[in-house]
Formats: C-alpha cells, structure tokens, sequence
C-alpha cells in the first residue's frame, strides 16, 4: 500500500474516495483487459470478485488502514468473505476504462457488507454485487484460526458510517 512521506496511507492515483450521508464511497478506474470478459461482452465472474476486493481495500485505505496495521497493529486483524455475488447487466468492450464504485452498507457486530457497482464513464451500470465480510482476530487459544470480534467504533466512524 503507498505511503506519503510521513507514512500515511495515501489512495492509489486512480482511486477517489468521496463522503456521502451514506458514509465514504470510493471510486477506482478499471481498464477491462481482452482476458475480463467472453466475445459476447459478458464480463467473467472472477473479474468482478477481483474488482470487489480492490474496492474493499480501498475503502479502508481511505480510512487509513491498510493490512499491514491490520496484522502488525491491530492484533492479527483480518477480514475473510462470508458471501460475495456479482451479477451481470450489460455487455462491455475490451479496452473499455470503467469506473468501479465501493461503500460499505451495513455494519454489524461483527460482519459488514459492502455494495459495489461497475459503471461506464457516463454513469450506466455494468454489474453490481456485494461482499459479506466478518472481523476477525487470530484466536489465542486455538492457534491457526480467527474468531470473530466486535467492529471498533472507531473503524465505523472513520468510513461514516453507523452500525445496525
């Protein structure tokens, strides 16, 4: 993840990070590659899941954190996905620049879904899905294995948002 000179995490040039009511959206461009999408245009599964988990980290990058605090840090802090969809709406070109949009939409306890979009530069949406993610923290007694933990406040707070 870059840092700044002081050693902050700073956004990758092609990612924006923006507040909304709905708490911070960020918004990374993507280049889709001849090997993203099937000759009828239809994008690959694997393609959107790759795009998702770039927007999950640049959510939190936007907030500052970055795996290494996570793990370093934060206690062994990781964030494995529960449940992830993409779904596709409409058909795309190799060499098309698409911009992919990230928020989280629900916190938990110990879980929270982030939505995310693939959009045209003109704001028509290519595919849309979501991940389902859980907090964890390695579990001291069982060596090897996480164990979910509450979300900080503070983690909450610093992507504007409010737990359910």
């Amino acid at each position: 993840m870059p840092r700044n000179e002081t050693g902050n995490v700073t956004l990758p040039a092609d990612t924006q990070a923006v507040s909304t009511n709905e708490g911070v959206v960020v918004r990374h461009a993507v280049t889709l590659e001849w090997g993203d999408c099937d000759p009828a245009g239809i994008i690959y599964y694997p393609t959107y899941f790759k795009w998702w988990d770039q927007g999950t980290w640049r959510l939190f990058w936007a907030a500052g954190i970055d795996r290494r605090l996570m793990l370093e840090e934060m206690d062994g802090v990781d964030t494995p996905i529960l449940n992830a969809t993409g779904t596709f709406e409409s058909t795309v070109t190799p060499g098309e620049i698409l911009v992919v949009e990230s928020r989280v939409e629900r916190w938990g306890n110990s879980s929270f879904k982030v939505v995310h979009r693939a959009l045209t530069p003109d704001g028509k949406t290519v595919a849309h899905g979501h991940e389902t993610r859980c907090w964890t923290k390695n579990s001291p007694s069982s060596p090897g294995k996480l164990k979910a933990e509450r979300i900080p406040d503070d983690i909450i707070a610093r992507m504007g948002g409010k737990r359910a």
